[in-house]
């Protein structure tokens, strides 16, 4: 029973955090490129899974609820960039603010999935990975079927910023150990 709660629990979180980055990636390459998109896409797979290791290994020295903070203070950050970009004139472009600004979700995705997966790798190793692969895996089929590329731009972005507010606020909750429903425990789990 702990295995398939350790299972879900792992796919929800990867698939939430995942597709919110395929979101952000897709309005982003229409504005920096596909290969640039690709790029940085790739380097924060890598980061994410370094830091998997580092954070399976090390994860007794890192103080969680100082980590949900930062990564719900980063992630409030650029929830408020996908909701600025969401009212901004379409006409204004500038990419090297486009790429700086996915690059940093790409890395703060990749320590974030990385912690939360290291952390669920700690409780049932198999199951967390195994809800990890199915969530990527599913991820990426939609993208090849081109279900996520039929939603607009300007969609992309209010929908992605809203899923980093939704992921961002439990997050600081966690962290400040303010009390929260469990109902909230079971959205978007802490990191601990």
């Amino acid at each position: 029973m702990f295995e398939l709660i350790v299972f879900f629990t792992s796919f929800k979180y990867i698939f939430v955090e995942g597709g919110e980055q395929a979101l952000v990636g897709i309005g982003v390459a229409s504005r920096i490129g596909l290969k640039q998109t690709l790029k940085i896409t790739a380097f924060g797979i890598v980061v994410g899974i370094i830091l998997y290791f580092v954070f399976l290994k090390f994860a007794s020295f890192v103080p969680t609820n100082i980590l949900e903070i930062a990564l719900g203070i980063g992630l409030l950050f650029f929830s408020g960039l996908m909701f600025k970009e969401f009212f901004e004139d379409e006409t204004k472009v500038d990419t090297t603010k486009h790429k700086i600004t996915y690059f940093y979700i790409a890395m703060l995705e990749a320590v974030e999935n990385s912690v939360a997966l290291a952390t669920f790798s700690l409780i049932q190793l198999e199951s967390a990975l195994t809800g990890f692969a199915i969530a990527i895996g599913l991820i990426i089929g939609l993208l090849l079927l081109g279900t996520v590329k039929k939603v607009p731009l300007r969609i992309t972005r209010l929908i992605a910023g809203i899923l980093l507010t939704s992921t961002a606020i439990p997050l600081i909750i966690y962290g400040l150990n303010v009390p929260s429903p469990e109902v909230l425990h079971w959205l978007i789990p802490p990191l601990r």
